[in-house]
């Protein structure tokens, strides 16, 4: 019995020990951002838009990276439950109505972040 609650003490200060921060979830969060728009969307852009953009979509993306870092820590709530996080995060612009709106969910255990809803909200 007593190795069990020893045991226990010592599982539960592992997971409390490597509980990711939100520092952490931010760069997690802004390289699947950057990943995302890269391979996704700039390689989906209609002509017309690629060519606005001279045809250097990942160069904008990369460039805007600061932003879109400032952007995930800023529309980022963390829910701490000691042994792991819950991290949602609602990326938008208001402004800009007509582009779309995500919501997503992540959690964060053992120093790593698994990422378990994302959801084009209109």
């Amino acid at each position: 019995m007593l190795l069990s609650v020893l045991l226990l003490a010592i599982a539960t200060g592992g997971l409390v020990v490597t509980n990711p921060d939100l520092d952490a979830y931010e760069q997690y969060a802004s390289r699947q951002a950057e990943q995302y728009l890269t391979e996704e969307i700039c390689t989906e852009l209609p002509k017309e838009v690629n060519d606005l953009l001279g045809g250097q979509c990942v160069e904008v993306v990369q460039t805007l990276q600061p932003n879109v870092e400032r952007l995930i820590r800023d529309r980022t709530e963390r829910l701490n439950l000691g042994v792991a996080s819950i991290y949602r995060t609602s990326l938008g612009i208001p402004e800009l109505a007509m582009l779309p709106r995500y919501e997503i969910e992540t959690i964060g255990i053992l120093g790593r972040f698994i990422t378990y809803r994302a959801t084009q909200v209109q």
